[in-house]
């Protein structure tokens, strides 16, 4: 493991999002270059390739699950998007 530098919370609804470069690679210092993201909240669907899922595209995402992104490719390409009724929540922690 590395050293914890930043971390965020994104509320995940009807709208792609992606993780804020300005947290994961603040200019200052080094970048991240690995993340961990715990869901919270309803289901969502995730790509790691830059591609914006869809509620009925993208791997599953749901309620206390994790998801490991193993370098800078992979968190600067996350993207997430609720699937059902209710907002969902990602806390994502950076590391160098």
């Amino acid at each position: 493991m590395g050293k914890v530098i930043n971390h965020e919370e994104i509320i995940v609804d009807d709208v792609a999002r992606s993780l804020t470069p300005s947290i994961y690679d603040p200019g200052i210092g080094v970048p991240a270059s690995f993340a961990l993201i715990h869901a919270e909240g309803g289901q969502m669907r995730y790509f790691v390739n830059g591609q914006n899922p869809t509620p009925s595209s993208g791997a599953l995402l749901e309620d206390g699950d994790i998801v490991e992104l193993p370098s800078i490719y992979h968190i600067k390409d996350f993207r997430v998007i609720k699937t059902g009724s209710e907002s969902g929540k990602i806390t994502a922690t950076y590391e160098a």
